[in-house]
């Protein structure tokens, strides 16, 4: 299960690792949190154009990645959910998912990254932690149960983007090209990426160079650099735990920090090496 803030995030974040387990034949269910609807630097654009726009663009990038499980949360506003209120019903609403799907691994961002500037990655790092670990317990939200569900205990977490990597996979050939068509679906928010880079550097005084290429292929550049660097992060990280290496060193890669829930992350440098790695 991956649980994304915005309509873009997986396609931009972890998109190789999505399309990759896919072709594999893993099941994959998307909760959407919310619809994206201030994600625009573009004044002409109303809140329901916006929302029409990426409702669009994301389910083409969903299919490009091959998610046919995908869902809105309702309730829950872009950049806005700051209140106790807010915040305790989205728990609620995931330990629900989480128990009716009944996911090994649940995908969302890192509590780790302490200087992350989006409310909401902040907020779904920590209530998507929380709702993971707390659907195990038949005592939160017993109500539930009353409806058929039962406790379910979340294997593992996967946390990206992360700063503190402990796990890499392989996403050269087709999962990387998946990655880059489905973030290229997004027009509107490489449309925002360009305008941003641009008009942040024009404010510290750069000019830059922009003029000969497109959002798209900008992504497309950014993409493929990302994945060669952490790749080379993938290395180095695993010439300190050579008992994890894999035997062919990766050309592209997507990383996270994997993290076990309860007592199994008091012990997981014990497990076997197959449940140290993707």
């Amino acid at each position: 299960m991956a649980i994304e803030a915005h309509p873009d995030d997986l396609a931009f974040f972890y998109g190789g690792y999505i399309a990759k387990m896919i072709a594999e034949g893993h099941v994959v269910r998307v909760l959407t949190v919310t619809n994206g609807d201030q994600s625009t630097c573009d004044p002409a654009l109303s809140v329901k154009d916006i929302v029409s726009i990426l409702t669009k663009e994301h389910a083409k990038a969903m299919d490009i990645v091959g998610v046919k499980d995908q869902r809105y949360l309702d309730g829950f506003t872009n950049h806005f959910m700051f209140s106790s209120e807010i915040q305790l019903k989205l728990r609620e609403t995931l330990i629900r998912e989480i128990r009716e799907f009944k996911p090994d691994t649940v995908i969302t961002f890192d509590i780790a990254d302490a200087f992350e500037e989006n409310p909401d990655h902040r907020l779904l790092a920590r209530v998507g932690l929380q709702s993971a670990s707390f659907a195990a317990y038949p005592l939160i939200h017993p109500e539930q149960l009353k409806d058929g569900l039962k406790p379910h205990f979340t294997g593992r977490m996967l946390l990206a983007p992360t700063k503190q990597p402990n796990v890499f996979v392989d996403i050269a050939e087709e999962p990387l090209d998946k990655k880059k068509a489905a973030g290229g679906a997004y027009k509107s928010q490489l449309d925002l990426m360009f305008t941003e880079l641009k008009f942040r550097a024009q404010t510290m005084g750069l000019e830059p160079d922009l003029d000969d290429i497109s959002p798209q292929d900008l992504w497309e550049s950014v993409c493929e650099s990302m994945a060669e660097e952490t790749a080379k992060a993938s290395i180095a990280f695993y010439a300190q735990h050579k008992n994890i290496a894999p035997r062919i060193k990766l050309m592209f890669a997507e990383a996270f920090r994997m993290q076990y829930l309860g007592a199994m992350e008091k012990i997981h440098d014990y497990l076997p090496k197959e449940y140290l790695t993707l």
